[in-house]
């Protein structure tokens, strides 16, 4: 089956590549690694991140979040840190090829798997989608650029149809798949041999959640309020609400009769930031919060729902359960819990991460730390949710996408 092959250059210019052409070339790049971190890659990453941060264009606080991650005093604290961990007596060599298939909903994530496997001296194949944003586009011509500055043929951006064999035929010539999507996305991956001793890295479907210290929150004043409104916002309306770790539900230790009122202050405030931070969401998304929020209180769920304008819906419930409706788009539910290791009897093993505010950070570690159930990857306070971290949904992915080679 002839597979439609193109690799994607600057500006968005496209030009047809033959399977056996790119396989050739993957073959020459895996006998050309480079050292993990090299100072080389991190410079070239580092410029990068440089030249997204002075750029005078418009750029989402995604993007802007990006580029801040990939500044050069961060790299290199990163490679510090990836030395240091490092057993003794042991070298880091790259894996080889690693294969990249970002998401949909969330299409600039894939950068940071990226520049990781990138950094640990891979050559890495991206299969792009056809309906890239123009800001995405925008940050692939600054790294072609740079590839083609620094005269390194390593990295191949392509487009192929997704009903075609090229998935199969790059997993075969790939020493590493990362895959980012939907259960359904990883499933159609998973009888995909990789090349011998491959190993596939898997970001599938995942919820997140909140947990609050609701005797913290009534005690906030304006100010206060208003800071915690801000990051609430940086974790909920970012993406529509629907990245992978994005809190639906708010969990407040604490009870309704005490603890409701600074609850309802605080989302009073969030709407009001979100209006200030020109939030919009579409009339069917606006629909569908209503309709989801009255359908959960006719079902007995939620004893009482608030439709904060266009902004935010939230409802509150009596039970002391699991919440699971997701519908983003600015749409919270309230959960009132006893105490914080309550959490664990909530969390599912698709829980990624646990937002947090108020808690001493030894309740948090020993609250993370002894639970039984396997959700709940990553706690992280209120206005970090969406910061990528080098330890994702379980992977350290420095050391994933690198090999040890102990010397003895």
């Amino acid at each position: 089956m002839t597979v439609h092959l193109t690799s994607l250059g600057l500006n968005g210019a496209e030009a047809p590549i033959e399977m056996a052409t790119l396989e050739a070339r993957l073959d020459t790049a895996r006998r050309a690694l480079v050292t993990p971190f090299s100072a080389e890659r991190m410079d070239l990453v580092a410029g990068v991140g440089d030249a997204i941060l002075k750029s005078k264009s418009a750029i989402s606080s995604h993007v802007k979040h990006f580029g801040f991650w990939i500044r050069g005093a961060n790299l290199r604290a990163l490679a510090q840190d990836f030395e240091r961990r490092r057993p003794s007596a042991t070298v880091s060599r790259p894996r080889g090829v690693v294969f990249h298939v970002p998401p949909r909903n969330v299409e600039t994530v894939f950068l940071y798997s990226w520049v990781l496997s990138f950094l640990a001296g891979n050559a890495n194949v991206v299969r792009l989608s056809q309906d890239v944003s123009a800001e995405l586009s925008g940050i692939c011509d600054l790294f072609l650029a740079a590839f083609e500055e620094n005269d390194d043929g390593s990295q191949f951006f392509v487009r192929y149809p997704s009903d075609s064999e090229g998935s199969r035929l790059i997993s075969a010539q790939s020493d590493v798949r990362i895959v980012w999507g939907g259960d359904a996305k990883i499933k159609a991956f998973e009888d995909l041999p990789l090349r011998g001793g491959g190993k596939a890295i898997w970001f599938g479907d995942r919820t997140s959640l909140c947990v609050l210290d609701g005797e913290k929150v009534a005690a906030l004043n304006g100010a206060e309020r208003h800071d915690l409104a801000h990051r609430l916002y940086d974790d909920i309306f970012v993406f529509d609400q629907m990245a992978c770790s994005s809190p639906h539900t708010l969990y407040v230790v604490g009870d309704a009769g005490t603890h409701l009122a600074g609850v309802k202050a605080l989302l009073q405030t969030l709407g009001e930031v979100a209006s200030e931070r020109g939030a919009s969401w579409a009339t069917g998304h606006q629909i569908s919060k209503m309709v989801q929020a009255f359908a959960s209180a006719a079902s007995g769920w939620s004893r009482e729902v608030s439709w904060r304008d266009a902004m935010l819906t939230s409802t509150v419930t009596d039970r002391q359960e699991r919440a699971d409706l997701r519908v983003g788009s600015g749409f919270l539910n309230v959960v009132f819990i006893p105490a914080l290791d309550a959490v664990n009897g909530i969390l599912h093993e698709r829980d990624q991460t646990v937002t947090h505010f108020g808690f001493e950070p030894e309740a948090i570690f020993t609250v993370a730390g002894s639970g039984a159930a396997p959700g709940g990857m990553r706690w992280t306070p209120v206005g970090t949710a969406l910061n990528f971290d080098f330890v994702w949904d379980g992977y350290d992915l420095p050391f994933e996408l690198t090999r040890l080679v102990r010397v003895a």
